[in-house]
């Protein structure tokens, strides 16, 4: 068994609002080992970014939120550190890569510099030696001309070269664990593709944990060795890629994979989708979150919250419908 280097557990992460505090991450609890892949997946409004965020502590915690739980890093809950020493983790220890480049990288000062900066404040670098590792960094990231790159400001450059540059700024300090939430978003498919063979690239020659958050169910598939599925701020699904693909559990689960198109050619097939939407954080319904869009939905789904429960050696379901007895069958 791989070294455990973050373990969740009750995440609880409740937002300050007009009507009061609404919760968005419900008692979630897992773990992320060292050079493991972890998908996480689900619809938008699941509380995928949500979880990654309240792990790095990024929400202004005076005035917005109030978060509950241990999250421990390195024997550490990172909910009692002080701020100055949570500054001290992100970066160095717990990098993330967000989903718009564009937006999360400063317009104002060239793309070398934004990655110096991390290195001169974690690596305690001169100027001339961060300067160096940007351009191998960048070069790692497969910039192509990267010393004359480390001069132009994010604008030059194309959506893909400024995602490679927000990954090259998240591992510049060689941290243990990567965040990518949702990092190809609003690239083509050929950039996404080259993207992802970089992250995967990097988990294995780095052995850092990678926690990927994503809609692509295919891209899962490829490269996560195990799978979390998120519905309305609760895991209802945790297992190896082999348990979620072939014996999915439950049916929001069933229901995600039906819904990737089939590439055998057949157009007279309908794509699946899931009746309803994702509810509003002040409209989570009693019992079972999934149960007003559940096709097997009871009574008692309607009425009785269902516990995350354990039905083989590698996986986990929070559904009534499925017992360890009758192992996959929902």
């Amino acid at each position: 068994m791989k070294e455990k280097i973050l373990e969740v557990d009750g995440l609880c992460t409740q937002f300050r609002t007009e009507r009061g505090l609404l919760k968005a991450i419900d008692g979630v609890t897992f773990d992320v080992y060292r050079g493991e892949m972890l998908g996480i997946v689900g619809e938008s409004g699941c509380g995928k970014s949500v979880t990654s965020q309240s792990i790095l502590r990024l929400y202004d915690e005076k005035r917005l939120v109030k978060y509950s739980g241990e999250i421990r890093f390195e024997g550490k809950n990172l909910f009692e550190l002080p701020m100055k020493q949570m500054r001290q983790i992100r970066g160095e220890k717990i990098s993330m890569v967000f989903q718009d480049a564009l937006s999360s990288l400063n317009p104002v000062f060239t793309v070398g510099n934004q990655i110096v900066e991390s290195l001169r404040i974690h690596r305690k670098l001169s100027r001339k030696e961060a300067e160096e590792k940007a351009v191998e960094m960048l070069d790692m990231v497969g910039i192509p001309d990267p010393r004359r790159r480390f001069y132009q400001y994010p604008f030059e450059l194309s959506g893909g070269m400024r995602q490679r540059v927000m990954i090259a700024v998240a591992l510049a300090c060689s941290p243990r664990l990567l965040i990518a939430d949702e990092p190809t978003t609003a690239l083509d498919v050929t950039i996404q593709a080259q993207i992802m063979d970089l992250i995967v690239d990097m988990n294995r020659r780095m052995d850092m944990g990678v926690m990927l958050i994503t809609h692509d169910l295919a891209v899962v598939a490829e490269t996560c060795s195990r799978v979390i599925v998120m519905y309305l701020g609760q895991i209802v699904e945790e297992g190896s890629v082999d348990d979620i693909f072939d014996n999915p559990a439950h049916p929001y689960t069933r229901g995600l994979i039906e819904a990737v198109p089939k590439m055998d050619g057949d157009r007279s097939r309908r794509l699946h989708q899931i009746d309803g939407t994702v509810p509003l954080l002040s409209q989570i319904p009693s019992g079972c979150r999934f149960a007003p869009r559940c096709p097997y939905a009871s009574e008692r789904c309607r009425k009785e919250m269902p516990e995350l429960k354990t039905i083989s050696a590698t996986q986990k379901v929070r559904c009534h419908c499925v017992t360890e007895e009758q192992g996959k069958e929902a």
